[in-house]
């Protein structure tokens, strides 16, 4: 192989190193946006779990809330209460509802209707 060819195939060498080194850098930069993007949806994804654990599972309602929710008058609440129709909390005159116990109150005095039932049958 006489100089010519031997630099040639150098020259060739170095311009396929040279554009490996052009890929495997694009490559790189494509798998560092990635990451950044992965890891701004797994951030926000964590902030939304806490946000979703600082709330209350079972929250309360007041009373005010609970009858506007039913609309209720004060004298049927006060009634489903002293009736044990429903369960409530009391704190000095403040009365709350859990919501569970709302929905326990609606599901106990759930009636499916007549053609629904026949339908099953």
């Amino acid at each position: 192989m006489n100089f010519k060819e031997h630099f040639e195939k150098f020259e060739a060498d170095i311009r396929k190193k040279m554009l490996d080194d052009e890929l495997i850098q694009e490559s790189l930069k494509e798998i560092s946006q990635k990451h950044d993007e992965l890891m701004k949806k797994l951030n926000d994804l964590i902030q939304n779990l806490n946000e979703i654990r600082k709330q209350p599972s079972d929250p309360f309602f007041s009373n005010e809330e609970f009858m506007e929710l039913m609309c209720l008058s004060v004298r049927t609440a006060q009634l489903w209460r002293d009736t044990d129709l429903i369960s409530y909390s009391q704190i000095s005159g403040k009365i709350y509802y859990r919501l569970s116990d709302i929905q326990k109150l609606l599901d106990d005095n759930y009636h499916k209707s007549i053609k629904t039932a026949k339908k099953k049958s």
